[in-house]
Protein backbone atom coordinates (compact mmCIF):
# COMPACT_ATOMS: atom_id res chain seq x y z
CA UNK A 1 0.00 0.00 0.00
CA UNK A 2 0.86 3.63 -0.90
CA UNK A 3 0.70 5.67 2.16
CA UNK A 4 -0.80 9.61 1.41
CA UNK A 5 -1.97 12.61 2.47
CA UNK A 6 -5.39 10.59 2.27
CA UNK A 7 -4.70 7.58 3.78
CA UNK A 8 -7.37 6.79 6.61
CA UNK A 9 -5.80 5.80 9.62
CA UNK A 10 -8.50 2.74 9.19
CA UNK A 11 -6.14 1.86 6.31
CA UNK A 12 -3.39 1.72 8.13
CA UNK A 13 -5.50 -0.51 11.34
CA UNK A 14 -6.83 -3.07 8.38
CA UNK A 15 -3.56 -3.80 6.68
CA UNK A 16 -3.53 -7.45 7.42
CA UNK A 17 0.48 -7.26 7.06
CA UNK A 18 0.11 -4.89 10.43
CA UNK A 19 -1.99 -7.55 12.79
CA UNK A 20 0.91 -8.09 14.97
CA UNK A 21 1.03 -4.32 15.87
CA UNK A 22 -2.76 -5.39 17.47
CA UNK A 23 -3.91 -1.49 16.45
CA UNK A 24 -1.08 0.01 18.83
CA UNK A 25 0.64 2.77 16.38
CA UNK A 26 -0.58 5.28 18.99
CA UNK A 27 -0.66 2.87 22.28
CA UNK A 28 -2.10 3.84 25.41
CA UNK A 29 -3.00 1.62 29.12
CA UNK A 30 -5.53 4.01 29.38
CA UNK A 31 -7.55 2.08 26.14
CA UNK A 32 -7.29 2.52 22.46
CA UNK A 33 -5.95 6.15 21.55
CA UNK A 34 -7.24 5.85 17.99
CA UNK A 35 -11.24 5.02 19.15
CA UNK A 36 -12.98 7.88 16.97
CA UNK A 37 -10.11 8.87 14.67
CA UNK A 38 -10.26 5.99 12.23
CA UNK A 39 -11.61 8.18 9.59
CA UNK A 40 -8.99 10.76 9.91
CA UNK A 41 -7.06 10.94 7.32
CA UNK A 42 -2.91 11.53 7.61
CA UNK A 43 -3.43 15.50 6.45
CA UNK A 44 -6.38 16.12 8.61
CA UNK A 45 -4.25 14.13 11.68
CA UNK A 46 -1.77 16.57 10.81
CA UNK A 47 -4.38 19.40 10.87
CA UNK A 48 -5.22 18.46 14.58
CA UNK A 49 -1.59 18.29 15.39
CA UNK A 50 0.27 20.49 13.54
CA UNK A 51 3.89 18.96 14.11
CA UNK A 52 2.95 15.92 12.94
CA UNK A 53 3.84 16.02 9.16
CA UNK A 54 1.92 13.21 6.93
CA UNK A 55 5.03 12.77 5.00
CA UNK A 56 7.02 11.78 8.09
CA UNK A 57 4.48 9.71 8.80
CA UNK A 58 4.26 8.11 5.57
CA UNK A 59 7.75 7.13 5.19
CA UNK A 60 7.94 5.04 8.70
CA UNK A 61 4.83 3.41 8.05
CA UNK A 62 6.02 2.35 4.65
CA UNK A 63 9.48 1.16 6.41
CA UNK A 64 7.60 -1.34 8.75
CA UNK A 65 5.26 -2.07 5.71
CA UNK A 66 8.64 -3.46 3.94
CA UNK A 67 9.56 -5.45 7.01
CA UNK A 68 5.44 -6.86 7.89
CA UNK A 69 5.60 -8.04 4.29
CA UNK A 70 8.71 -10.07 4.43
CA UNK A 71 6.20 -12.22 6.78
CA UNK A 72 8.53 -12.52 10.51
CA UNK A 73 7.85 -11.61 13.76
CA UNK A 74 8.73 -7.86 14.19
CA UNK A 75 6.33 -7.37 17.36
CA UNK A 76 7.79 -9.11 20.31
CA UNK A 77 5.85 -9.16 23.49
CA UNK A 78 7.66 -7.71 26.55
CA UNK A 79 4.84 -7.61 29.40
CA UNK A 80 1.25 -7.51 29.29
CA UNK A 81 0.23 -4.19 27.66
CA UNK A 82 4.45 -3.24 26.66
CA UNK A 83 5.82 -4.36 23.19
CA UNK A 84 8.85 -3.76 21.72
CA UNK A 85 8.72 -3.39 17.27
CA UNK A 86 12.00 -4.48 15.62
CA UNK A 87 13.16 -2.69 12.67
CA UNK A 88 16.05 -4.15 11.21
CA UNK A 89 18.30 -1.81 9.24
CA UNK A 90 18.31 -3.46 5.44
CA UNK A 91 22.17 -3.00 5.18
CA UNK A 92 23.92 -2.61 8.97
CA UNK A 93 26.59 -0.57 8.74
CA UNK A 94 27.01 -0.04 12.81
CA UNK A 95 27.41 -2.12 15.93
CA UNK A 96 25.24 -0.08 17.93
CA UNK A 97 21.13 -0.23 17.36
CA UNK A 98 19.14 2.31 19.26
CA UNK A 99 16.03 1.85 21.42
CA UNK A 100 13.41 4.42 20.84
CA UNK A 101 10.58 5.92 23.13
CA UNK A 102 7.69 8.40 22.02
CA UNK A 103 6.48 11.00 23.68
CA UNK A 104 2.73 11.54 24.56
CA UNK A 105 2.68 13.05 28.11
CA UNK A 106 2.60 9.57 29.68
CA UNK A 107 -0.68 9.38 28.32
CA UNK A 108 0.35 8.01 25.39
CA UNK A 109 3.19 6.65 23.19
CA UNK A 110 3.20 8.32 19.95
CA UNK A 111 5.05 5.57 18.14
CA UNK A 112 3.20 6.09 14.43
CA UNK A 113 4.51 9.85 14.71
CA UNK A 114 7.59 10.05 16.66
CA UNK A 115 9.56 7.31 16.84
CA UNK A 116 8.51 5.27 13.97
CA UNK A 117 10.08 8.04 11.36
CA UNK A 118 13.35 8.69 13.16
CA UNK A 119 13.83 4.49 13.04
CA UNK A 120 13.47 3.70 9.59
CA UNK A 121 15.67 7.07 8.89
CA UNK A 122 17.91 5.33 11.40
CA UNK A 123 17.66 2.21 9.43
CA UNK A 124 18.26 3.89 6.03
CA UNK A 125 21.46 5.25 7.81
CA UNK A 126 21.91 1.36 8.63
CA UNK A 127 21.04 1.04 12.04
CA UNK A 128 19.08 -1.85 13.63
CA UNK A 129 16.08 -0.10 15.88
CA UNK A 130 13.36 -0.84 18.43
CA UNK A 131 10.73 1.19 19.11
CA UNK A 132 9.54 0.58 22.95
CA UNK A 133 5.87 0.97 23.49
CA UNK A 134 5.88 1.40 27.56
CA UNK A 135 3.20 1.65 30.05
CA UNK A 136 1.13 4.67 30.79
CA UNK A 137 -0.85 6.61 32.70
CA UNK A 138 -4.26 5.10 34.16
CA UNK A 139 -7.55 5.62 36.62
CA UNK A 140 -5.13 4.37 39.59
CA UNK A 141 -1.53 6.31 38.47
CA UNK A 142 -2.93 9.49 39.67
CA UNK A 143 -3.96 7.67 43.02
CA UNK A 144 -0.50 5.77 43.19
CA UNK A 145 1.84 7.01 40.74
CA UNK A 146 3.18 5.87 37.41
CA UNK A 147 6.39 5.56 38.00
CA UNK A 148 8.94 3.83 37.64
CA UNK A 149 6.75 1.29 35.91
CA UNK A 150 8.02 2.80 32.07
CA UNK A 151 11.84 2.38 33.69
CA UNK A 152 10.97 -1.01 34.67
CA UNK A 153 9.55 -1.41 31.13
CA UNK A 154 12.74 -0.42 29.68
CA UNK A 155 14.78 -2.53 31.52
CA UNK A 156 12.55 -5.30 30.71
CA UNK A 157 12.79 -4.59 27.04
CA UNK A 158 16.67 -4.60 27.15
CA UNK A 159 16.41 -7.60 28.33
CA UNK A 160 14.07 -8.89 25.85
CA UNK A 161 16.97 -8.11 23.44
CA UNK A 162 19.46 -9.78 25.63
CA UNK A 163 17.54 -12.64 25.51
CA UNK A 164 17.09 -12.74 21.85
CA UNK A 165 20.97 -11.63 20.69
CA UNK A 166 21.52 -14.51 18.46
CA UNK A 167 18.08 -14.41 16.66
CA UNK A 168 18.80 -10.55 16.36
CA UNK A 169 22.30 -10.53 15.14
CA UNK A 170 23.61 -8.02 17.73
CA UNK A 171 25.87 -7.32 21.03
CA UNK A 172 23.03 -5.88 23.57
CA UNK A 173 25.39 -4.06 25.03
CA UNK A 174 26.39 -1.72 22.25
CA UNK A 175 23.05 0.11 22.33
CA UNK A 176 21.33 3.91 22.43
CA UNK A 177 18.70 4.86 23.67
CA UNK A 178 16.05 8.21 22.07
CA UNK A 179 13.14 9.47 23.41
CA UNK A 180 10.83 11.99 22.71
CA UNK A 181 9.28 14.70 24.89
CA UNK A 182 8.21 12.51 27.63
CA UNK A 183 9.95 9.45 25.88
CA UNK A 184 12.66 11.91 26.47
CA UNK A 185 12.50 11.92 29.88
CA UNK A 186 12.07 8.15 30.19
CA UNK A 187 15.44 8.01 28.14
CA UNK A 188 17.07 10.83 30.13
CA UNK A 189 15.96 9.07 32.99
CA UNK A 190 17.39 6.26 31.85
CA UNK A 191 20.95 7.13 32.26
CA UNK A 192 20.70 7.91 35.86
CA UNK A 193 21.92 6.25 38.63
CA UNK A 194 18.94 5.99 41.02
CA UNK A 195 16.66 4.97 38.27
CA UNK A 196 18.18 4.09 35.26
CA UNK A 197 20.17 1.14 33.89
CA UNK A 198 23.20 0.88 36.58
CA UNK A 199 19.79 0.70 38.76
CA UNK A 200 18.47 -2.81 37.15
CA UNK A 201 22.40 -3.89 36.90
CA UNK A 202 22.24 -3.20 33.00
CA UNK A 203 25.08 -1.62 31.37
CA UNK A 204 24.66 1.84 30.69
CA UNK A 205 23.49 2.74 26.67
CA UNK A 206 26.43 4.68 24.92
CA UNK A 207 24.72 7.69 23.97
CA UNK A 208 21.01 9.32 24.76
CA UNK A 209 19.21 10.94 21.91
CA UNK A 210 16.88 13.30 22.92
CA UNK A 211 14.52 15.03 20.94
CA UNK A 212 12.36 18.02 22.60
CA UNK A 213 12.80 16.40 26.38
CA UNK A 214 10.81 17.01 29.27
CA UNK A 215 13.89 16.46 31.89
CA UNK A 216 12.10 17.11 34.98
CA UNK A 217 9.30 17.79 36.71
CA UNK A 218 10.38 21.06 38.88
CA UNK A 219 10.12 23.41 35.86
CA UNK A 220 6.56 22.82 34.47
CA UNK A 221 4.03 25.72 35.03
CA UNK A 222 0.21 26.06 35.04
CA UNK A 223 -2.84 23.49 35.42
CA UNK A 224 -1.15 20.53 33.29
CA UNK A 225 1.90 20.21 35.92
CA UNK A 226 0.10 19.79 38.72
CA UNK A 227 -1.61 16.78 36.82
CA UNK A 228 1.51 15.62 35.11
CA UNK A 229 3.09 15.35 38.82
CA UNK A 230 0.16 13.72 40.52
CA UNK A 231 -0.21 10.76 37.20
CA UNK A 232 3.77 9.96 37.84
CA UNK A 233 4.34 10.19 41.31
CA UNK A 234 0.35 9.55 43.16
CA UNK A 235 -1.31 12.04 44.46
CA UNK A 236 0.46 12.18 47.96
CA UNK A 237 3.77 12.60 46.45
CA UNK A 238 6.35 13.71 48.74
CA UNK A 239 8.16 17.11 47.43
CA UNK A 240 11.90 15.29 47.26
CA UNK A 241 10.07 13.14 44.66
CA UNK A 242 10.10 15.73 41.72
CA UNK A 243 13.90 16.19 42.34
CA UNK A 244 14.35 12.36 42.52
CA UNK A 245 12.95 11.87 38.82
CA UNK A 246 14.35 14.99 37.20
CA UNK A 247 17.10 14.12 35.06
CA UNK A 248 19.33 16.99 35.72
CA UNK A 249 19.38 16.77 39.20
CA UNK A 250 20.88 13.09 38.89
CA UNK A 251 23.78 13.62 36.40
CA UNK A 252 27.07 12.20 37.74
CA UNK A 253 30.48 10.67 36.40
CA UNK A 254 29.18 7.91 34.70
CA UNK A 255 26.13 9.52 33.03
CA UNK A 256 25.85 8.64 29.03
CA UNK A 257 27.01 11.46 26.41
CA UNK A 258 23.87 13.51 25.65
CA UNK A 259 22.53 14.97 21.97
CA UNK A 260 19.46 17.04 22.93
CA UNK A 261 17.48 18.94 19.95
CA UNK A 262 14.70 21.26 21.06
CA UNK A 263 12.94 24.34 19.24
CA UNK A 264 12.86 27.95 20.52
CA UNK A 265 9.39 28.22 19.88
CA UNK A 266 8.58 24.91 21.62
CA UNK A 267 5.74 25.88 24.28
CA UNK A 268 5.28 22.81 25.98
CA UNK A 269 8.32 21.69 27.60
CA UNK A 270 10.08 24.67 29.60
CA UNK A 271 13.22 26.25 28.10
CA UNK A 272 14.48 25.70 31.41
CA UNK A 273 14.68 22.14 31.25
CA UNK A 274 17.14 22.08 28.63
CA UNK A 275 19.07 25.13 29.90
CA UNK A 276 19.34 22.89 33.38
CA UNK A 277 20.44 19.17 31.57
CA UNK A 278 23.15 21.60 30.31
CA UNK A 279 24.30 22.86 33.44
CA UNK A 280 24.45 19.71 34.93
CA UNK A 281 26.02 18.35 31.95
CA UNK A 282 29.28 20.54 31.86
CA UNK A 283 29.41 20.38 35.71
CA UNK A 284 30.13 16.47 35.52
CA UNK A 285 31.96 16.91 32.10
CA UNK A 286 29.77 14.64 30.23
CA UNK A 287 30.29 14.93 26.29
CA UNK A 288 26.46 16.68 24.73
CA UNK A 289 25.48 18.51 21.94
CA UNK A 290 22.80 20.80 22.39
CA UNK A 291 21.09 21.47 19.22
CA UNK A 292 18.29 24.76 19.48
CA UNK A 293 16.87 25.61 15.82
CA UNK A 294 14.62 28.47 15.96
CA UNK A 295 11.30 27.06 15.07
CA UNK A 296 10.03 23.79 14.46
CA UNK A 297 7.18 23.54 17.87
CA UNK A 298 7.14 20.26 20.19
CA UNK A 299 6.12 17.05 18.51
CA UNK A 300 7.79 17.41 15.23
CA UNK A 301 9.63 13.71 15.23
CA UNK A 302 11.72 13.67 12.49
CA UNK A 303 10.83 16.98 11.85
CA UNK A 304 11.82 16.81 7.96
CA UNK A 305 9.76 19.90 7.47
CA UNK A 306 11.19 22.31 10.40
CA UNK A 307 14.35 23.75 11.13
CA UNK A 308 15.90 20.42 12.82
CA UNK A 309 16.00 18.47 9.42
CA UNK A 310 18.52 16.24 9.56
CA UNK A 311 18.54 15.94 13.07
CA UNK A 312 19.04 12.58 13.22
CA UNK A 313 21.80 11.65 11.22
CA UNK A 314 23.82 14.53 13.00
CA UNK A 315 22.66 13.08 16.16
CA UNK A 316 24.14 9.76 15.12
CA UNK A 317 27.50 10.89 14.07
CA UNK A 318 27.58 12.86 17.63
CA UNK A 319 26.37 9.09 18.76
CA UNK A 320 28.89 7.17 17.34
CA UNK A 321 31.66 9.44 18.05
CA UNK A 322 31.07 9.63 22.00
CA UNK A 323 30.80 5.78 22.00
CA UNK A 324 33.97 5.42 20.54
CA UNK A 325 35.72 8.44 22.95
CA UNK A 326 34.01 7.32 25.83
CA UNK A 327 35.89 3.85 25.76
CA UNK A 328 38.58 5.97 26.66
CA UNK A 329 37.84 8.83 28.66
CA UNK A 330 35.19 7.26 31.28
CA UNK A 331 37.87 6.19 33.89
CA UNK A 332 39.49 9.14 33.77
CA UNK A 333 36.61 11.18 34.09
CA UNK A 334 34.76 9.09 36.63
CA UNK A 335 37.98 9.36 38.72
CA UNK A 336 38.54 13.28 38.40
CA UNK A 337 34.97 13.29 39.19
CA UNK A 338 35.04 11.12 42.99
CA UNK A 339 37.94 13.44 43.49
CA UNK A 340 36.12 16.43 43.21
CA UNK A 341 33.27 15.38 45.18
CA UNK A 342 35.04 14.40 48.20
CA UNK A 343 36.96 17.93 48.71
Amino acid sequence: MEFTKDTRIKDILDLPCFRQMNGQFIASSAGDWFCGKGELSLDELQRQNPTWYWEDVAYGLSRLQEIALGGEQYVYPVREGVCLIRLPAENRKYQEYAILNAGGAYGAVCTMVESLPVAAKLNELGMDCFCLNYRTATKDSFARGLMPKPLEDLAMAWKTIKSKEMLFDLNAERYFVGGFSAGGHLAAMWGTENHGARHFDIPNPEALLLAYPLIGLENLAGPAAQLLRTGLLGVNYAQEKLAEYTASRQIGACYPPVYLVQAEDDDTVPKQDAADMETALNKAGIPHCMERVPAGGHGFGLGTATAAGGWVSRALSFAVDSAAYEIHARKERIDLWNCTQSK
